[in-house]
């Protein structure tokens, strides 16, 4: 008996060390821009079968972009374009900028990233965050793109609000970004998650800690579509919207 019990706990040691290492596998293989190659593939290949119209809002991001299964709903009258992936960080964005930005000719770029760079094991600080928007900034313009960019705030969610100060800087960086460099606009969303206590509004969040819930994607719709109008309203008058 001895003997079994012995034989179960070396075999629930071992799954779980083995459990453990895929985990890190995951999370450090995650970092690479080649781990979503299959997400960028399965883009394309709906877009053969179902060719989306050129000059849509695009939407592109991680983990609230992807989830967001009501988008194009929630953004009409405006024709939405949803191309979130996995838990994508920026430099992904940049990297595959050539197939989820640039033949879709948007007439407005909402970003909706920052949250999985501050959160990679490797150690991402606010202005890595800064430095890695700056870039995407320019690969969409060096591949012809001139679509003006919405970056939206990089949310609290209640698994990471150890990383809460950090992000705070990141969105005053960003904001700061899109105060010195037109065509780009920044929405701060962050009051709407918080009571007046202060504390954060958890029916904002699915059962995780991380993903926004069908009322959290009500909020969002509620802030963004008129910032959106806004600014497709002032780029077809030929005027600027200002950071908000």
């Amino acid at each position: 008996m001895g003997r079994i019990a012995i034989s179960w706990a070396a075999l629930i040691g071992g799954t779980l060390v083995l459990l453990f290492g895929f985990l890190v596998y995951v999370l450090f293989a995650s970092g690479e821009p080649s781990y979503w190659e299959g997400d960028i593939a399965a883009f394309e290949r709906r877009d053969i079968s179902n060719p989306p119209e050129k000059g849509a809002v695009l939407f592109i991001g991680g983990r609230d972009v992807r989830l967001w299964e009501t988008l194009s709903a929630d953004m009409m009258p405006f024709d939405a374009l949803n191309r979130g992936f996995g838990g994508a960080r920026i430099a992904h964005l940049t990297h595959y900028a050539a197939r989820i930005v640039k033949p879709y000719e948007p007439s407005l770029i909402v970003m909706m990233a920052g949250d999985e760079d501050l959160a990679d094991v490797r150690g991402r600080r606010p202005e890595d965050v800064l430095a890695q928007t700056q870039i995407f900034l320019a690969a969409i313009r060096a591949h012809g793109v001139d679509a003006p960019v919405l970056i939206v705030s990089v949310p609290p969610a209640p698994m990471r609000m150890s990383r809460w100060p950090g992000a705070k800087r990141t969105n005053a960086l960003l904001q700061q970004l899109a105060h010195e460099r037109a065509p780009v606009h920044f929405i701060d969303l962050t009051p709407g998650f918080f009571t007046e206590e202060d504390e954060l509004k958890d029916q904002l969040f699915r059962w995780d800690g991380m993903s926004l819930s069908k009322q959290g994607y009500a909020y969002l719709t509620r802030q963004l579509k008129p910032k959106i109008r806004e600014i497709l309203q002032s780029r077809k008058s030929g005027g600027q919207t200002q950071s908000q």
